[in-house]
């Protein structure tokens, strides 16, 4: 049974061993392994093959995904709404035996973009049968159904399919269903406003965030992934929007903005997800951009402090790139040192 660093992270939360314990198997466990590893190293254009073989099969599903959302619905409803419902089945029986043919032949990533495929096309077969149904866009079901139906399908590819892709409809659809909801909780039939609407993709944010940390390697395959892609991005616009909302256009909203980038910053670190790293990095870039153009645009000090700032920043990665293991078993153990002793 082999065994990795992630097991040990896992063992280290829930009390089975400490933080300093993890600090020294994590550094034993290293040198051990530099010392036998004596395989040859893959040749430099494997990972470049391999990579750009998946971002074909994930751009192909992506236009066909996009085809069918923007184009679809337009198309068919010109003939009836019957026949929007048809070849909704249509296309969805030829994604889902086409993905199965595939997965069977261990082709797991085109099949599983398949059946992605397939789960988009749910919205659009619920639509012409609401349609056929005489249920008006006015009906506050009208939205409701559609995420819903979507949900549990994806939920069902997922349970037979193990490709957490298919996670992403799961959550957009997710998230589209917590702001429609709303005039549903509040007892009326009132669109919510977008105030409310940001609100609502706030607080969804969140709790996929905490979806995603309780999911976190605790299982074989990575279903968190797109959980974090979706809740950082959800998260980082809310809060973006929310603040143009209230009309916080001043530098104290923009302050607000950079510490929470290096908080975003700091948790990628922690929980080891590049994407919040970037959507921190992206915040910090705004952030000085707008102090450039805006605050100390007519200062002559601004340059060489923002350059002296990016050479300490450049010097500091080097600084990391020497002692990252350390400096991150460090924070680790800090952290889950004090949550302990909570």
């Amino acid at each position: 049974m082999n065994f990795n660093e992630k097991d040990l992270l896992i063992a280290q939360k829930e009390g089975v061993i400490s933080p300093e314990d993890f600090a020294k198997l994590v550094n034993f466990l290293q040198n051990l392994h530099n010392k036998a590893d004596d395989t040859p190293k893959k040749p430099k254009n494997f990972s470049s093959k391999f990579s750009f073989e998946y971002f074909l099969y994930y751009l192909g599903g992506l236009i066909i995904i996009l085809t069918m959302g923007w184009f679809f619905i337009e198309i068919f409803t010109d003939f009836s709404y019957q026949g929007l419902l048809c070849m909704t089945v249509l296309y969805f029986t030829i994604f889902t035996l086409t993905g199965n043919l595939l997965w069977k032949y261990d082709k797991t990533t085109p099949a599983g973009l398949l059946y992605v495929c397939a789960v988009s096309m749910v919205p659009s077969g619920v639509y012409g049968l609401e349609k056929m149904l005489c249920i008006t866009d006015d009906s506050i079901f009208y939205y409701i159904l559609m995420e819903i139906a979507t949900i549990v399908t994806g939920i069902i590819f997922l349970k037979f399919r193990k490709f957490p892709f298919l996670t992403l409809p799961i959550s957009y659809a997710g998230w589209c269903l917590s702001m429609d909801i709303v005039p549903l909780c509040l007892g009326t039939s009132v669109a919510p406003s977008w105030g409310m609407r940001n609100f609502t993709t706030l607080i969804f944010a969140i709790l996929m965030l905490g979806l995603s940390i309780k999911l976190d390697r605790k299982t074989k395959e990575d279903y968190s992934r797109w959980f974090y892609i979706f809740s950082a991005i959800m998260l980082y616009g809310g809060l973006w929007s929310t603040f143009m909302q209230l009309e916080w256009d001043n530098e104290f909203a923009y302050l607000i903005f950079a510490i929470f980038s290096i908080f975003y910053i700091i948790f990628s670190i922690i929980i080891r997800r590049k994407v919040f790293m970037v959507l921190g990095a992206t915040g910090l870039f705004i952030y000085i951009a707008h102090l450039s153009y805006s605050v100390f645009k007519y200062s002559p000090f601004f340059v060489p402090v923002v350059i002296i700032a990016g050479l300490g920043i450049i010097f500091a990665g080097t600084y990391y790139a020497k002692n990252s293991e350390k400096l991150e078993n460090s924070i680790r153990s800090f952290i889950f040192k004090n949550k302990t002793g909570l």
